[in-house]
């Protein structure tokens, strides 16, 4: 087994891991969809579904990936469930005293023009 094959191995785990505990509330096959979702994203640094179809590197045709991939996620809305379960896990390190900040830079966009002020805040 290569470095890259163990890392890879790594990662799967990490990834499995970290699906099942924020998708404990669902039922088998969503729980997998949620898994694949998640490391497809990761893998592929993508969210378009025909490259975490990709990533995934099904023995089936891969429109069926995607396709099997749309149909679950057309089923129901996880935004909700998912968002609990991670504030679940993150409410206790999170301090009153804490501040959040967000870089405005990952935001803009070189094109259309108009948009060149999208990440101004009203206070600035």
């Amino acid at each position: 087994m290569t470095v890259e094959d163990r890392t890879v191995v790594g990662l799967k785990a990490q990834l499995s891991k970290f699906s099942g505990i924020i998708s404990r509330r669902f039922k088998k096959p969503k729980k997998r969809l949620i898994k694949e979702m998640v490391y497809g994203i990761q893998a592929s640094k993508d969210v378009k579904l025909s490259n975490i179809s990709r990533t995934l590197k099904e023995d089936q045709a891969l429109i069926k990936t995607e396709d099997r991939l749309s149909r679950n996620l057309g089923d129901e809305d996880f935004t909700d469930a998912i968002n609990e379960e991670i504030m679940r896990l993150s409410a206790s390190k999170v301090t009153e005293d804490m501040v959040i900040a967000i870089d405005p830079g990952i935001f803009e966009r070189s094109t259309p023009r108009r948009w060149n002020f999208w990440g101004r805040c009203g206070w600035e």
